[in-house]
């Protein structure tokens, strides 16, 4: 399909060749950028102006003694019984950014047919300031949550793996299985499923899931139909959605191959266009010079992420400011915003579920 790219040139007058036709209007377009996959908002700290670090401490669970009345260790009243040390984790805003935008109220007017177009053109221009934060806030913390992995006290990756083709039953029933099973194991006492491998028991409301959009349109669109409508699966899949493309794993390539995608967002040079920008979750153009943990490969065998609490974004200040310059009568705007670097909590469970089903081979 080809598209008319307007050239700037007016088209002769069909009766008098020395005329030209004028333009209409202009219609100007503001475009749907709509927050569709919002868990920033959910993971959203407000840290103020004052400091820069929040620390998160988590302690242990007593140990309980045998107690034989008027024995020597019961009559000793002096003795002290220190907790076990806590740990400690720290968060810091330490990252910046600042959104720029110069506009004319002078001259540019002249690109425009009527007063109505040049306010709408200037509106949706001064919008873009606020919505730039939203969607690099969003896939900044969407490719977060979709490549972090939690792990134990040993350092191993805190994991479920399902075999979705078990049993001959479907994709859906074996994930409904052995979610049901890994969500009362995380209830029970337990010390595997966070990095600190301090005592815990999670609540069943305090456990949040975020899907991969590939399952879990597999087993809305495809399982549930074929089974009458299961409420068991119906309510098994419920929680937040991220598109496939957010889920996979760093990798340590230093020259950017094709499909990889940036873990966070990044500014590179090429030979051939200059300075690029690449945001988060997007592809990387093959190539590229990039460092070791700026690139991610999506594996699509990730069924979802299971978290205890959402990894925080301690958020700073958000500032809008703006300068006219009387030289040139133009009018600089600065949206400056701070939030912390991402990292899930030590003290809460962060469990990757993986597909390890086989595909079949069919044979000739």
């Amino acid at each position: 399909m080809a598209y008319t790219t307007f050239s700037g040139q007016l088209n002769v007058n069909a009766i008098q060749s020395a005329l030209f036709n004028m333009i209409i209007s202009q219609d100007i377009i503001g475009g749907s950028i709509r927050n569709n996959y919002n868990l920033v908002d959910k993971a959203k700290d407000e840290a103020g102006l004052y400091g820069d670090t929040k620390l998160y401490v988590d302690t242990p669970v007593l140990t309980p003694v045998n107690w034989e009345q008027d024995s020597e260790d019961a009559t000793n009243l002096l003795k002290l019984h220190r907790p076990g040390a806590p740990k400690t984790q720290a968060l810091t805003i330490n990252v910046f950014k600042q959104v720029r935008l110069t506009k004319d109220d002078y001259l540019s007017k002249q690109a425009f047919g009527t007063e109505g177009a040049f306010v709408s053109y200037q509106s949706v221009l001064e919008s873009r300031l606020p919505k730039t934060k939203e969607v690099y806030l969003n896939k900044t913390y969407n490719t977060f949550i979709g490549t972090t992995i939690g792990t134990d006290s040993a350092n191993a990756e805190v994991k479920l793996e399902i075999d979705t083709k078990a049993n001959n039953n479907s994709t859906g029933e074996n994930i409904a299985y052995e979610m049901a099973n890994l969500i009362d194991d995380m209830k029970d006492y337990n010390t595997k499923y966070t990095h600190n491998g301090f005592e815990r028991a999670f609540g069943e409301d305090e456990i949040q899931i975020v899907w991969n959009n590939k399952y879990v349109n597999a087993v809305k669109k495809i399982d549930l139909p074929s089974i009458f409508h299961d409420e068991a699966l119906q309510t098994t899949f419920v929680g937040d959605v991220l598109p496939s493309r957010y889920f996979g794993a760093p990798n340590n390539h230093t020259t950017a191959v094709a499909g990889d995608r940036a873990t966070h967002d990044l500014y590179l040079t090429t030979t051939v266009a200059g300075d690029t920008y690449v945001a988060a979750g997007d592809l990387i153009p093959a190539g590229l010079t990039i460092k070791a943990g700026d690139a991610y490969t999506v594996n699509d065998k990730i069924i979802c992420k299971v978290f205890t609490k959402l990894p925080p974004m301690l958020e700073a200040f958000s500032v809008g400011t703006d300068f006219f310059n009387a030289k040139n009568l133009s009018t600089n705007l600065y949206l400056t915003f701070g939030h912390s670097t991402l990292e899930p909590l030590a003290s809460q469970a962060v469990v990757t579920v993986y597909d390890i089903a086989t595909e079949e081979v069919v044979g000739e």
